[in-house]
């Protein structure tokens, strides 16, 4: 299993370049993506309304949105918050041929997924690990509102995400052990992930290969204004529609935490049709 970024294909075919007027059908992927603001609804309606809290400067009299509580649910729907908004703008990117950009936001998509699985692991056992009551208050820890604040911050060991992905190899063993269905190996469950986490944080961090990926090797130009092969766009929204999938793998466990099983029943029913679709990529 292998991530495609970088992958060498003919960036620059003439008959082929990118009309980006037309999008790339992904049919089942599409119908996927327009049902997550309903889950979400479903998902967050225990906790509406928000409240209003001060904040800023006390002369300024301005407010945030704040949960009405901080509790491992509120966490898993603020994630959700910025998961699907995520996921929603990676699928605008591709389909203009901002391969790179849609790869930076797949990496927060599936950070994200993977909190959650965690935090809904730690609920799910009645017995969180430290690592995942401590990412639970910071969570919520109120940001510095001044430099002099957030340089107090420094000593500050934040949750990693490698701690927090021990609830992933734990529920892949717990499978395992049942011989449940469709079930992996542990131990290559741990390899992958980690795997495909580290390629992806190359697109944060603007990593050599990720700028080579933009490079039009007939026009000698790099193609900052959208990528111009259809094929190779083609294999980026794959990669997309795979990262939507571990989106909506975690919107189905969210909603058998919150005891919200007719939702799950069709959150998983659709993540099923998706994964047999062959709207995803072969390497995640």
């Amino acid at each position: 299993m292998r991530c495609n970024l970088g992958s060498r294909i003919d960036n620059s075919v003439d008959a082929g370049s990118l009309d980006l007027s037309v999008e790339i059908a992904f049919p089942v992927t599409e119908r996927v993506l327009s049902q997550l603001d309903e889950w979400l609804s479903e998902l967050a309606a225990p906790l509406l309304p928000l409240k209003a809290v001060p904040a800023g400067p006390p002369e300024a009299n301005g407010f945030r949105w704040a949960f009405r509580e901080e509790t491992e649910r509120a966490l898993v729907i603020g994630k959700s918050v910025r998961m699907i908004s995520a996921i929603r703008a990676a699928f605008i990117l591709v389909d203009l041929g901002y391969v790179t950009e849609c790869g930076t936001l797949l990496r927060t998509v599936s950070d994200f997924a993977g909190e959650i699985t965690s935090i809904t692991e730690g609920v799910r056992s009645s017995n969180p690990t430290a690592a995942q009551k401590k990412f639970l208050e910071q969570y919520f820890t109120p940001i510095p509102e001044d430099p002099d604040e957030y340089d107090a911050l420094k000593n500050e060991q934040f949750v990693t995400r490698d701690r927090l992905l021990s609830a992933h190899y734990r529920l892949a063993e717990e499978g395992y052990k049942t011989n449940a269905k469709d079930s992996v190996d542990p131990v290559r469950v741990r390899k992958v992930v980690r795997y495909l986490a580290h390629m992806y944080d190359k697109y944060v961090h603007g990593a050599y290969i990720t700028a080579m990926e933009l490079y039009n090797g007939k026009t000698w130009r790099f193609m900052t204004s959208g990528h111009e092969s259809v094929e190779y766009v083609h294999l980026c929204k794959a990669q997309a529609a795979s990262k939507l999938h571990e989106a909506v793998c975690a919107l189905a466990m969210i909603a058998v935490g919150m005891g919200m099983y007719p939702l799950a029943e069709r959150i998983e029913a659709t993540q099923k049709e998706l994964y047999q679709s062959g709207e995803l990529s072969s390497s995640d």
